[in-house]
């Protein structure tokens, strides 16, 4: 069974783009850190295990909430869960 992947777009304060990265990049869930440009500032791409009691994507939010959104020099997230994904072989 594959972990469940998410997107997590990440706002930071100005000029905190590599601290926040660098805080990210040292949770487990965390596979991918990317400073971007636009309207977000960092592209996170996180992983959790399935589990047969509690649904991932609940599994996902309580990564998101209770790790990421309390990282200082946040101002706003937005978590993507695709619905659909297609991997090579």
């Amino acid at each position: 069974m594959r972990p469940q992947k998410a997107f997590v777009l990440i706002k930071t304060d100005p000029g905190r783009e590599r601290e926040v990265a660098d805080k990210l990049n040292k949770l487990p869930e965390v596979k991918e850190v990317h400073i971007i440009t636009g309207e977000w500032d960092i592209l996170a791409v996180v992983e959790t295990e399935r589990e047969l009691v509690l649904p991932t994507d609940e599994k996902v939010l309580e990564l998101v909430m209770d790790k990421i959104t309390t990282l200082p020099y946040l101002q706003d997230t937005n978590t993507m869960i695709p619905s659909f994904s297609k991997y090579k072989t």
